[in-house]
């Protein structure tokens, strides 16, 4: 990731899901059993609390469709966290039931409009080459810091007033982090795709993403799950779905289609674990190993739609729809998952029925977005990104030839980085000079020629 502003956006996202990921486990492990037995924690968390995510999503992309500009302001965002910092607390250390539950819901909501903003962010600033990598690294991160939170403080720590502080310290973090973006270069680029691409696959993506989720989600369910969680805690089970992740982002970014398949391998483990039932060596391995291939389904199914929404400036509230229809089938497990828990039978034949319903699918479409599509066009991006590299353009000589391209005069370039203008005449002597050009008129002409 040597883009400037993929490194911004992988710390930002990072930062924001180890935010919400630690205050959803607060709510989920040590505020709602206050008050509820485990199957209501589960309903609540899993169910209603991925339901109200959804909410904030689909608030969010309706905003973002409608004022885009306004939707990404930093002070929007800073709302957004400032809110969700007062609702997690008075959802921890809440003194009723009702309380619990509605403080808790409110912070879902929100968790789902930052998701919402991460996200459009993604697609907005990231190269397409670097947006499963950009992701898999962000949510490990998230993951692992949750993890070690609770290994380094202890398990209660998450459950404790001093957990506060940290919250508040991770949003100034991040509202930090998004200031010093820096801009880059958007345009409406219908070609600009790894995949054939066409809104009317939108329905089938959703449905596919959902079975997924759903499938996924059942298997949690099956009668081995109980006993493989006493030797696979949930906390350190994170450390294997983070190394997924980065796995999964390195292989997104170089082949959707391998992304793709691996995301499916994943949906296998809670079959092979009950095949191996008085194995518990062999369980506990295939446990494990169900963990880093759910690692390639969170990615896969985030930068679908990240790819989707890349494709026209119109399209970008798109951007958090794989992580919305991801809840939706997250939330719909958990309820199967409760009302077919007591018949194991039932819920593996569902399951298998489920599982090859999501195979049909998944395959139709794979073929309509991978297998037929024509080889793509380079996009402005992936032009821009091989020009940098071949002259070894520094940093801020990127920013400045990004913006000399787009047709920005030197004074203009200096106002939008808040640089002097001789600072500006500086890099682009530089630039020149490096791609051996006279003037800027040739410099552009050769980066014309050679995309």
């Amino acid at each position: 990731m040597k883009n400037r502003n993929a490194l911004a956006v992988c710390a930002l996202i990072g930062i924001c899901f180890l935010l919400t990921g630690s205050e959803y486990i607060s709510w989920w492990l040590y505020g709602l059993p206050r008050f509820f037995g485990d199957t209501a924690v589960d309903l609540l968390s899993e169910g209603a609390g991925y339901l109200f995510q959804v909410a904030g999503l689909l608030l969010f992309a309706f905003f973002v469709k409608k004022k885009a500009e306004k939707a990404l302001d930093k002070k929007i965002f800073a709302c957004l966290l400032l809110l969700d910092a007062a609702f997690t607390s008075l959802s921890m250390f809440a003194f009723s039931v009702f309380s619990c539950v509605l403080f808790g819901m409110a912070m879902n909501l929100l968790h789902g409009a930052i998701a919402g903003y991460y996200l459009t962010r993604l697609a907005q600033h990231v190269p397409q080459q670097s947006c499963g990598m950009v992701f898999g690294l962000a949510y490990a991160f998230g993951s692992v810091g949750s993890w070690l939170l609770s290994l380094l403080f202890g398990v209660s720590f998450l459950a404790s007033p001093y957990i506060i502080p940290i919250y508040v310290l991770l949003s100034v973090l991040v509202l930090w982090i998004d200031v010093k973006e820096i801009p880059v270069i958007t345009e409406d680029d219908e070609t600009a795709d790894a995949f054939h691409f066409s809104q009317t696959i939108l329905p089938l993506a959703g449905i596919v993403v959902i079975l997924l989720s759903l499938t996924k989600g059942l298997g949690f369910y099956f009668p081995v799950s109980d006993q493989i969680s006493g030797n696979v805690s949930a906390l350190f089970a994170r450390a294997f779905y983070a190394f997924g992740l980065i796995l999964a982002g390195h292989i997104n970014d170089q082949n959707r289609k391998y992304g793709a398949i691996c995301c499916l391998c994943a949906l296998v483990f809670p079959f092979i674990s009950f095949a191996f039932i008085q194995e518990a060596s062999i369980q506990v391995f295939l446990w494990i190993m169900a963990y880093v291939f759910f690692g390639f389904f969170s990615v896969y199914r985030a930068v679908t739609f990240v790819d989707f929404a890349k494709k026209k400036q119109s399209l970008l509230w798109l951007a958090g729809f794989g992580l919305m229809y991801g809840r939706i089938g997250d939330a719909l497990s958990a309820f199967g998952g409760v009302l077919l828990g007591n018949s194991s039978v039932c819920l593996i034949l569902i399951t298998a029925l489920l599982f090859v319903l999501t195979i049909l699918l998944f395959f139709r479409f794979y073929n309509r977005t991978y297998a037929s599509a024509m080889p793509p066009e380079k996009n402005m991006e992936t032009l821009l990104y091989d020009f940098e590299e071949n002259y070894h353009l520094s940093a801020r000589e990127i920013e400045v030839f990004q913006l000399i391209i787009s047709g920005r005069s030197n004074s203009e370039i200096a106002a939008d980085l808040y640089i002097a203008d001789s600072t500006v005449k500086f890099h682009v002597k530089n630039i020149l000079k490096k791609a051996e050009c006279s003037n800027r008129t040739e410099l552009i002409a050769k980066f014309k020629k050679e995309s």
